[in-house]
């Protein structure tokens, strides 16, 4: 039978490590507090018998001096009354003895127990040594109570030893050994059992922090064991579905280990291939299956290409991914994608593309039918769109040279017509002035007209351009009001502005642009208003991201059913049987403008109490920084004069245009009119004399306007004469093209007399600064 070898408990152990400290700890104190006590008592002594000596030699000084025996023998005497005196001797000057008590021939085992003392008489004259004291003492009694103190204190030791030794057994008992029984019985039910109770013990120190992590870990375990078993159970059905859902896919699916074996494959990539049981298994390697597909004749060993099964199939690394399309001998077509796993393995996906392949030859046959007719339908449409452009290039010359015969009568009929009214030298009857104003007015209804069907036109065509940039919506309505408030004040319609003047940030358009759509709302709201009426016009923020700008009228209303065709163009519902003139398009032109300034616009109406008009245009992110004006110390109100006389060359092929700029040229002081019917007569004029000024007109027989432009710019001696265009070509590319080449002013026919009057003027004052 083995040994069994002794274990001994924790608990054995600390106690005994524990005892045997406490216990050597113990020892060496009780030695030291004994020896301590036994080194006091016989310091003591040796003190006392110190003591004794000098007493006993002072003492027998006289009687030895004077040879006095019985004195003598009285002192020694007294020296057996202390205990632990053993032999005293009394010596004359001679070294004979005088006197002994006590044992004979003792000699002490310390030499600290013999004392020897000289006896001194002290005379008159001086100290004379007459005799020797030798005492002998023993410390036996010193001893014998140190050997008695020392067993008394032993027992005290041994009892004091009992009681630790008890004590600490029970404490360890209690605070060491049952914790860890408990913790002991709590870890080999663990061991054996699924469910664990917690050990129940409450303390602070390490032990019960033990127990505590203990149970917090074996809390911790069973939940992590708990997530296992469920995390397990888990993999378990999702390997399940994902095996179900493999084994369900239309599609067919094999998957391959690192080592090119054979893991998984569905029923579908079976019937594929028309595997039995018995051909594929698990660990089949990936090369043995594509030689047996060759071998029982499922794909062809060598494809219509020339190209090996074989050879197809391992053409792709192991690592990378791929895709083939294999023809079977059944006429099957295959699309067979690979890729690498993470693991190194290699998973694919197998398609029976058949009805694709045939779908693909029909759509073939289709697009190539199709692309035949798109080819017939290409040059019909080609030829469709020559005639497109043709046409809309005739338009733009119609409108253009309509624009142009319509402009240069009306330049005259104008023209002649302020002249009348501005002649001092030969005034008007009231009935004629009346006249020239009907005159004026129909004709300005003609110009408006052009002009917006110009407008609509370049809309309608995507030609038009806009300059956006940041406005203050305050600055379009001053300047708004400003311009409408002379035709508001005719009609006796007063104008409110509302809402606020001075917005937090800019709104984004086309300055001059959205200045005609409010100021065309604004005439809309004066021409259709009532007598005496009045028109407010707001600014304020709108919807989210815009500016509203408002025009409401006190007018006569706008039935419900007709609102939705405010914004066709010519239709003026109905207004065009009364008195109030209009074109019927500004609206449509005002639609269009706002919306490619990406707006809105809308109206709410009622018949009988009158319409509001409103237009939201998208606000910048840029803040509004305004600053204060500062007033010029010296304001002039008054036009500067043209000191001197100015010569002004008119380059113009009508008659009738020269005529009428003759005699509005009358009325600018200490002016010289020069003429000229064509481009280059106007060059040899200017050669001979050099004006101050040149108006051109453009459409000129010969050399045209811009041509004699560039003329007189690349001419060191004409370079610097300024020059006004005066034309009836007023289309957009036309007056781009005059800013560009560097034209002064652009004006266009038929002229506004005071306007023109104002152009040549400020030309002129700017030329001789």
């Amino acid at each position: 039978m083995p040994e069994t070898k002794r274990t001994w408990t924790l608990r054995t152990k600390l106690l005994a490590t524990y005892l045997l400290i406490v216990g050597v700890s113990m020892v060496v104190l009780f030695t030291a507090f004994e020896y301590r006590n036994y080194h006091n008592a016989n310091k003591r002594l040796h003190e006392q018998i110190k003591q004794i000596a000098e007493f006993q030699s002072s003492t027998l000084s006289v009687p030895v001096w004077n040879f006095d025996e019985q004195s003598i023998r009285l002192a020694m005497s007294t020296l057996a009354n202390n205990p632990y005196f053993v032999s005293g001797t009394l010596l004359d000057d001679y070294g004979h003895v005088l006197e002994h008590v006590g044992e004979e021939g003792v000699e002490p085992h310390v030499p600290e127990l013999k004392v020897t003392r000289d006896i001194i008489f002290s005379g008159s004259e001086r100290d004379e040594v007459v005799g020797k004291l030798i005492l002998v003492f023993d410390d036996a009694q010193v001893q014998a109570q140190a050997t008695e103190r020392l067993i008394f204190d032993s027992f005290i030791l041994i009892l004091l030893a009992a009681s630790l030794v008890g004590g600490t057994f029970v404490a360890s008992q209690r605070l060491i050994g049952k914790p860890l029984d408990l913790l002991l019985k709590g870890i080999r039910h663990a061991k054996v059992s699924d469910d664990y109770d917690p050990v129940k013990w409450q303390s602070s120190d390490e032990i019960g922090q033990v127990i505590t992590a203990f149970n917090d870990m074996m809390t911790h375990q069973i939940e992590t064991d708990a997530a296992l078993r469920s995390a397990r159970n888990a993999a378990v059905e999702a390997e399940a579905r994902v095996k179900d859902a493999i084994e369900n896919i239309s599609e067919a699916f094999v998957l391959f280990d690192n080592q090119q074996n054979l893991v998984l494959c569905n029923t579908r990539f079976k019937d594929f291939y028309e595997y039995s049981d018995e051909d594929i298994q698990a660990g089949i390697d990936y090369n043995r299956l594509i030689e047996l597909d060759i071998e029982r004749g499922v794909v062809p060993a060598v494809d219509h290409f020339g190209r090996s099964y074989h050879d197809l199939r391992s053409a792709y690394n192991w690592d990378t991914s791929g895709s083939i399309e294999v023809a079977l001998t059944d006429g099957r077509h295959l699309l067979i994608r690979e890729r690498p796993t993470q693991a190194g393995g290699r998973v694919g996906i197998q398609t029976d593309i058949t009805e694709i392949k045939r779908a693909e030859r029909e759509l073939r046959r289709a697009r190539d039918e199709l692309e035949h007719r798109v080819e017939e339908r290409t040059h019909e449409l080609q030829a469709a769109t020559t005639d497109a452009k043709k046409a809309n290039r005739a338009k733009s010359e119609f409108l253009s040279r309509m624009s142009h015969e319509l402009r240069t009568p009306l330049n005259g009929i104008l023209g002649f017509a302020q002249l009348l009214l501005m002649d001092q030298r030969h005034p008007l009857s009231d009935k004629q002035s009346e006249y020239i104003e009907h005159v004026l007015k129909a004709g300005n209804l003609l110009l408006e007209l052009i002009n917006e069907v110009l407008d609509l036109a370049k809309i309608e065509s995507g030609r038009i351009s806009l300059s956006i940039e940041n406005i203050d919506p305050s600055s379009v309505v001053s300047e708004c009001v400003d311009m409408i408030d002379a035709y508001s004040a005719e009609q006796n319609i007063t104008i409110t502005r509302t809402g606020s003047d001075f917005a937090e940030h800019y709104v984004t358009g086309d300055f001059t642009r959205l200045k005609q759509v409010v100021s065309n709302l604004l005439s809309n709201a004066i021409k259709y208003n009532i007598a005496n009426g009045k028109v407010i016009l707001d600014s304020s923020p709108g919807p989210q991201g815009f500016w509203r700008f408002t025009v409401t009228d006190t007018g006569y209303g706008i039935e419900e059913k007709d609102q939705e065709q405010l914004f066709q163009p010519f239709n003026r519902l109905n207004a065009e049987n009364t008195d109030i003139e209009g074109t019927g398009i500004g609206l449509t032109i005002t639609k269009h403008l706002v919306e490619i300034m990406g707006g809105e616009i809308g109206v709410d109406s009622k018949l009988g109490e009158g319409s509001t008009f409103w237009v939201d245009i998208p606000v910048s992110d840029e803040e509004i920084v305004r600053d204060i004006p500062e007033l010029p110390s010296d304001i002039e109100h008054s036009p500067k004069r043209l000191d001197g006389v100015n010569t002004i060359l008119y380059v113009e092929d009508n008659p009738a245009n020269m005529r009428l700029m003759r005699e509005l040229l009358t009325q600018l002081p200490r002016t010289n009119f020069v003429e000229a019917g064509t481009a280059e007569e106007g060059l040899e004029l200017i050669k001979q004399d050099k004006p101050d000024l040149v108006l051109m007109d453009i459409n000129l027989p010969g050399m045209d306007g811009f041509q004699a432009f560039e003329v007189m710019r690349d001419d060191p001696y004409m370079g610097d004469i300024p020059v006004i265009a005066l034309t009836a070509n007023a289309m957009p590319r036309e007056v781009e093209k005059g800013r560009e080449l560097g034209f002064k002013s652009y004006l266009t026919k038929p002229i506004d007399v005071a306007a023109t009057l104002a152009e040549i003027t400020r030309v002129l004052e700017e030329s001789e600064v």
